[in-house]
């Protein structure tokens, strides 16, 4: 089956692509090119910019034709297609085409064949011309979308993309492994050097990063004031930057609003409140601000892209504005809420990277961004070493292959043959919850009112677009006379939470509802102060604590029943060998499903070697199928899914075959422990089997003797083992008497 080939336009946001795509369309001579991606405003300015009279309109042939998908009729259709001659550019939002059925227009039945079959060149009236995909912003695009498009013969996919490629296209770069797939995604990609992209004007030159352990209110006046430094600076020019105050939530918005018009002195006329549900959510504010000068300019239903135009400076928004949208007036950004994530910031950013009509300033003032935030320190060195990683242009990055690559969304349901049970196994930190409130207790003093308190101080960072570096001789600290307080049940709830989400997240956390309000929870702690270092210095120690009581044990009332299994991709012919024999249906006489897919060599030997016991056995899915949770808290994976179940007399095996470095893992070991948990009808006990001879070194790591054979990993007793066997048969015969 022959693929479409894949190239790639990588290159920061507003570096150009639009230009670059053009004349790379303009080379392609005759043809279809539809020009798609997930983001409906990119669309509409792509369609301004390449139509006549547009920007890039003279980079096209003269009598190049672009529609819109969704206005092509059917005079269109019949002579797009027909055509032998020219180049025609099709403009289309992935959410035009990306649906099954005929809910879309393009895929409707038309006396047995739809726009998107005669697109792809199927039936008497297919089109005569080659197709090319154009996608940009391709890194948000899924494996059910390239399947989608995969589905007009495409002659190639070319993908324009400012981040890592995804890994769900892994399929349409050729080499047989991971190495040779990068190395040919390498020879495929064309880097834009982002310091050539600033050199050239299109971007801002600096990024100031700003860490506020403020009070909103000191912060929010720092971001305005610099607002007005430059507004006076661009007065000459007969124009204004925008401020932009990104929230995590309406009311956060309100209270954002009324502070920058009743304590800043922002003429409300100015203020784009572009945020949902407004009016739901006045009820819950002051109800003294002037609320009826507020501008509500989510319902009036305005485009993002005329909010400049129209006159706004202030734009206030979450999540209503979060796609599709970046203002080249944008200077200055104020991050609301206490510890937002390195990673929203850095995203974030992107928004005000593009410089105002492609032309530098004389004033560097003016070529620059400014953003303020607030986040523990340890976290602001993480963001600008984050951030300096986005903007940089590295050619070469290493692809995953993963376990949903994308495949042909084709599948098959095998039944399951009959009722077969195993108990559910839980978490816990066990019955008695003060033993935790006491973890926490016995880690927080009652801190002094000087321990409490700090000054306020602002850490200013400085990243140098043009040459791809911190310029440290611009990073300094101010101090604050005021700054932002948190309670310490509330920092502790957000920091272990982060940790690991079965201590706390938004429903509740595994504490008593009381202990919150314990004297030593209920003290405020202002950022940066000592009393705030000592907490940071005592969680990994709380972390320590809650770990010992954490533990797992049998649901006795809840049991999982084994469901049909799903074929993914049966018998596919992929090219690659190794690929077409892992979708290769394989049939079991004594498994619960007649057949299973989806195994590697190994897996496959494994499970012929079950089969040939004769006892009750089945493949287990990932994700969907039963599970054994991590018995560690912080491990970034909350559940372990077997690869196989095997049922014995008295027992059932959790088997997983597994590569050594992952046998390696402490977590892994750890599982074992479920082995200690008693039932009273069936005991359930984890085994990992490696490929070789393995015998257990320093702390129970498995190190490898031979090659030969197979190495079983279990828990007997109190003890872990290590028993090797010549063969897979002999190895699952042993698992009935063990």
């Amino acid at each position: 089956m022959s693929l479409p080939f894949l190239c790639r336009l990588k290159a920061i946001t507003g570096s150009g692509k639009t230009p670059i795509l053009s004349l790379a369309c303009n080379k392609i001579g005759d043809g279809i090119i539809l020009w798609t991606t997930n983001r409906g405003a990119v669309i509409s300015q792509t369609k301004n910019n390449l139509s006549v009279g547009g920007k890039y309109s003279n980079l096209l042939p003269d009598d190049v034709n672009i529609l819109n998908l969704n206005e092509i009729t059917e005079t269109d259709w019949v002579d797009i297609c027909r055509a032998k001659k020219g180049l025609t550019i099709i403009l289309a939002t992935v959410a035009l085409f990306n649906r099954d059925g005929d809910a879309l227009n393009v895929h409707k039945d038309r006396d047995g064949i739809s726009h998107w079959d005669v697109l792809s060149g199927k039936g008497p009236e297919g089109r005569n011309r080659q197709l090319y995909v154009v996608y940009d912003e391709a890194h948000g695009g899924t494996k059910a979308q390239f399947s989608r498009l995969k589905e007009l013969n495409p002659r190639a996919f070319i993908l324009a993309s400012s981040s890592e490629m995804s890994g769900d296209l892994i399929d349409l770069l050729p080499g047989n492994n991971v190495d040779e797939k990068s190395l040919s995604l390498k020879t495929q990609t064309v880097v834009v050097s982002t310091p050539l992209v600033v050199k050239e004007g299109l971007l801002k030159t600096r990024l100031y990063l700003v860490d506020c352990n403020t009070s909103r209110l000191d912060a929010l006046t720092e971001a305005n004031t610099k607002w007005q430094e430059l507004s006076t600076k661009m007065s000459s020019f007969n124009t204004w930057p925008v401020i932009c105050c990104i929230v995590n939530s309406t009311l956060a918005g309100l209270e954002v609003w009324e502070s920058l018009v009743t304590q800043l002195k922002v003429d409300p006329k100015r203020i784009a409140v572009h945020l949902a549900n407004v009016n739901s959510n006045l009820a819950n504010v002051n109800p003294n601000a002037p609320w009826s000068l507020l501008v509500d300019t989510h319902k009036a239903k305005k485009s993002p892209e005329d909010l400049h135009d129209e006159g706004y400076s202030h734009i206030i928004w979450n999540l209503s504005l979060r796609e599709g949208w970046d203002e080249p007036w944008a200077y200055v950004a104020y991050l609301d809420g206490l510890g937002k994530s390195t990673t929203d910031i850095s995203q974030k950013i992107g928004r005000f990277l593009r410089q105002p009509n492609a032309t530098p300033f004389d004033d560097g003032d003016l070529n620059s961004a400014y953003f303020y935030f607030n986040v523990p320190d340890k976290d602001f060195s993480e963001l600008v070493k984050t951030t300096q990683n986005d903007l940089s242009d590295s050619g070469y990055e290493i692809v995953s292959i993963e376990s949903n690559s994308p495949r042909p969304q084709t599948s098959r349901e095998v039944p399951v043959k009959k009722e077969v049970f195993v108990s559910k196994v839980a978490e816990t930190f066990g019955e008695d919850l003060e033993i935790l409130d006491q973890i926490l207790l016995s880690n927080v003093p009652l801190f002094s009112d000087e321990s409490l308190r700090s000054k306020g101080k602002m850490h200013t960072r400085v990243l140098d677009l043009a040459n791809s570096c911190e310029d440290l001789d611009l990073n300094k600290e101010e101090t604050k006379d005021d700054n932002a307080d948190i309670s310490v049940w509330e920092y502790l709830v957000s920091r272990l939470g982060t940790y690991d989400n079965r201590i706390a997240r938004k429903s509740g956390t595994c504490f008593t509802p009381f202990v919150k309000n314990d004297p030593k929870m209920k003290q405020r702690m202002q950022f940066g102060s000592d009393a705030m270092l000592q907490i940071n210095n005592n969680l990994s120690n709380i972390i320590r604590l809650l770990n010992n009581e954490f533990h797992l044990e049998y649901e006795y009332d809840d049991i999982y029943a084994v469901k049909s299994f799903n074929l993914v991709s049966p018998d596919y012919q992929y090219e690659d060998l190794n690929k077409r024999n892992r979708y290769k249906v394989n049939s079991f006489k004594n498994a619960l499903h007649s057949e299973y897919n989806g195994l590697n060599k190994f897996e496959l030997e494994i499970a012929e070697s079950i089969d040939s016991l004769g006892v009750d056995w089945c493949r287990n899915p990932s994700k969907t199928g039963y599970n054994i949770p991590i018995p560690e808290i912080g491990q970034g994976t909350s559940n372990f899914f077997p690869d196989f179940l095997l049922w014995g007399k008295n027992q059932v095996w959790a088997l997983d075959p597994k590569g050594s470095h992952l046998i390696n893992d402490a977590i892994f070991l750890k599982l074992m422990a479920v082995s200690d948990i008693n039932d009273k009808r069936l005991r359930l006990k984890v085994g990992f089997v490696l490929e070789g001879e393995y015998m257990l070194g320093i702390n129970n790591r498995p190190q490898l003797q031979s090659k030969n054979g197979c190495t079983l990993i279990y828990k007997k007793n109190s003890s872990i083992r290590a028993k090797s066997y010549p063969t897979s048969k002999e190895l699952v015969k042993d698992l009935l008497v063990l």
